[in-house]
């Protein structure tokens, strides 16, 4: 069996977040195309509390036009590791600091039309510092268990799938 390969990706556009392009392959003697969406890497931190409750943020999202509650997430900046972007969007959406930062896995988003990346980590031994929202999050923390999340998810709340994925991993991981 040949292998495919990429034989090329033709530039169509882009956006503040995102680049579009034709990406074209070929398997065999077989030429086609594919979208392909470059977006790169983020992060999404499940941060837990002593208490046994998840800090999420409930936040407006402009292409959904609709709230959603989900955990704190964000791009990698140029130059920035998986767990430095972590602390950082931690810091900046909910306002605590972890002590312990470890991580539960790494995942594609959206394989069949973008290159996302997702590095989902547990933080614990949490410290209030003082949240630092960028520009243009309109954004508030709720604390809830996992549980009462994943209820919200079965219940119709609008909740997002890095985040029920990262909830289902834990409660996988840590049984509850």
């Amino acid at each position: 069996m040949s292998n495919a390969r990429i034989v090329r990706d033709e530039f169509l556009c882009s956006g503040r977040r995102v680049s579009l392009y034709k990406r074209i392959i070929q398997f065999g003697e077989e030429y086609f195309e594919k979208d392909l969406v470059v977006f790169g890497s983020a992060v999404v931190v499940l941060p837990l509390l002593h208490s046994g409750e998840v800090i999420f943020v409930k936040q407006w999202r402009a292409a959904v036009n609709s709230w959603v509650l989900e955990l704190p997430a964000g791009r990698i900046d140029d130059g920035e590791s998986p767990q430095e972007a972590a602390v950082r969007e931690l810091e900046e959406e909910t306002g605590y600091r972890a002590g312990y930062l470890g991580l539960l896995a790494r995942v594609y988003v959206a394989p069949g039309y973008s290159d996302e990346t997702q590095w989902i980590f547990l933080a614990r031994d949490l410290e209030y510092v003082g949240a630092k929202p960028e520009k243009g999050e309109i954004i508030s923390t709720v604390f809830m268990k996992p549980s009462e999340f994943i209820d919200t998810a079965l219940r119709g709340g609008y909740t997002d799938l890095k985040s029920l994925a990262a909830i289902l991993l834990y409660m996988n991981c840590h049984h509850g």
